[in-house]
């Protein structure tokens, strides 16, 4: 009994060494650690209406008048977060949509659309 429980502890450190402390990147090109979250768009309001709800979050965003931006709700751990970005005319963002988005940079490319995963279906010889 005892052989066998320090063999799975040798084989569990061995695997955390071989992982290190990797983060995801999703689509192969965005890195969580690079500050690329996944979050929700819940709401899409006018540039004017964005600067004048309260807090300092991405003020420094190039916003004309007729810009909108998109309000996006992600989730850190067990905190839910709010994120803002410019939405791309004719990118056909909506309310709802699954983004990928830089939580860190308000600069960077603003927000791309999730790409839906076709669920993987069996298949028989």
């Amino acid at each position: 009994m005892m052989k066998k429980t320090m063999l799975s502890l040798v084989a569990a450190l061995a695997f955390l060494m071989i992982s290190g402390c990797s983060t995801p990147v999703y689509e192969n090109r965005f890195a969580w650690n690079e500050g690329w979250r996944v979050g929700k768009v819940t709401k899409v309001i006018p540039a004017d209406e964005f600067f004048k709800m309260g807090g300092s979050r991405c003020r420094q965003m190039d916003l004309g008048p007729t810009d909108q931006v998109a309000v996006i709700r992600w989730r850190q751990v067990t905190r839910t977060r709010g994120h803002f970005a410019k939405v791309d005319p004719g990118s056909g963002m909506s309310v709802g949509d699954e983004v990928y988005f830089n939580a860190w940079d308000c600069e960077q490319p603003k927000m791309v659309r999730k790409i839906p995963h076709e669920p993987q279906t069996e298949r028989t010889p």
